[in-house]
């Protein structure tokens, strides 16, 4: 049974909770304590999975809580509960937490929540790299990106739309900002699903301080200097880009032409989080690939026992992006995984990621991936990949 901890400095508040979840008393372990320090009591003799906690409370508040939590467990899921709205509580919101709930938290919402970050924990088989991914509150940037968007948020009046494409062409600053602005917190009816939207939702104070104050967006360190991340942007924003065109040729809507172009833009977020969390590791894996020209997700697999469609799948489902999302980073190396029989954004970003190594000679060292023409055909789609390939093509070429 799965051990849920909430943490509340107010007896009447737990109580509250306590009430609302009895229906799920059967299902889970849940615990109640008043305050910080009883909540690292508790952990230290008790194998959490969840960790739920009010922001506001004496002492040592909910975000510090959470920040020791994930020093001294990693692997545990933190979820913050906040009562405060605003410009100052967005703030407070960034930092250790997963994901967060505005207080007082909706029953349905709660329980959902718990539920679907409790089904994760069984995504990825494999509690390394579940340790490590859990671990991660931020993703590093690209330095000139960083740079941009600062130089932009200095002129005497930014441009919103230019502040959304500057974030947009960098795989951590978009995951981070779509994790904080989709969270429950804000309790949006439909998710966002493009940095520009997220700005505007934001506004032009939260981003600047999120980028200048709280530095959520952190810089590029050379700890994984063989890792190339310039190369990864670069494929991820064409890749990105080619299946939102794809998706555009099929003539569907703007919601899930933007969960395609978000979905290419993160397919490769898992590379990231092995590569700086496990950067010798991770080197070799990659060296591997190269010397006997496998592919990189299957090295990956033999040595981890997961792979980097795994990794990421993991953390933006952690991090509450949208399910669509979600998936196509999880299936674009085996898009037959998928229980959508239609064009998909995992079937989109399959292709996509085809076409851009294609069209990259930066990925030659490594067998690019291949495209799944059984799956393809089965859905009744080969008949167009000549004209995919035009779309990709012109945008290759630009």
């Amino acid at each position: 049974m799965k051990m849920l901890l909430f943490v509340d400095d107010e007896p009447r508040v737990l109580f509250g909770l306590q009430r609302q979840l009895r229906p799920m008393h059967q299902e889970w372990n849940m615990n109640f304590v008043e305050g910080a320090a009883q909540a690292l009591q508790f952990m230290e003799t008790h194998a959490v999975d969840i960790i739920v906690s009010d922001m506001m409370m004496p002492g040592m508040d909910g975000s510090q809580l959470l920040a020791e939590v994930a020093r001294r467990h990693p692997q545990v899921v933190r979820i913050i509960l906040s009562g405060h709205s605003g410009h100052e509580a967005v703030l407070r919101l960034v930092g250790p937490a997963h994901q967060y709930l505005s207080k007082p938290c909706d029953a349905d919402e709660l329980r959902k929540a718990i539920a679907r970050a409790l089904a994760l924990r069984d995504l990825l088989d494999n509690d390394r790299l579940k340790k490590l991914t859990t671990r991660i509150h931020d993703l590093p940037t690209l330095p000139v990106l960083h740079d941009r968007l600062t130089a932009e948020l200095g002129k005497d009046a930014p441009d919103l739309d230019s502040i959304g494409e500057i974030i947009s062409r960098d795989i951590g600053m978009t995951a981070k900002i779509l994790q904080l602005v989709n969270s429950a917190f804000f309790g949006l009816a439909q998710p966002i699903n493009t940095p520009t939207e997220a700005v505007v939702y934001l506004g032009l104070n939260t981003i600047r301080s999120l980028v200048l104050s709280v530095e959520v967006f952190s810089q590029y360190e050379k700890k994984a200097s063989s890792f190339p991340l310039e190369v990864l942007a670069q494929h991820s924003w064409i890749t990105g880009t080619m299946a939102s065109a794809l998706a555009r040729h099929e003539s569907l809507g703007s919601k899930m032409i933007d969960q395609c172009f978000l979905a290419g833009l993160l397919h490769d977020v898992g590379q990231m989080v092995l590569a700086f969390g496990l950067p010798a590791e991770y080197a070799q894996v990659n060296a591997r690939a190269k010397n006997e020209h496998l592919p990189l997700w299957q090295v990956e697999q033999q040595c981890f026992g997961a792979t980097h469609a795994d990794v990421g799948a993991y953390l933006l489902a952690l991090w509450g992006l949208p399910n669509p999302v979600v998936e196509a980073v999880a299936l674009h190396h085996q898009p037959d995984r998928s229980a959508t029989p239609e064009f998909s954004p995992a079937v989109a970003v399959h292709v996509a990621d085809v076409f851009a190594h294609a069209f990259m000679t930066a990925h030659t060292e490594v067998p690019p991936p291949v495209l799944d023409q059984g799956y393809l055909t089965r859905l009744g789609l080969d008949g167009k990949m000549e004209s995919w390939q035009e779309d990709c093509q012109v945008i290759a070429e630009t």
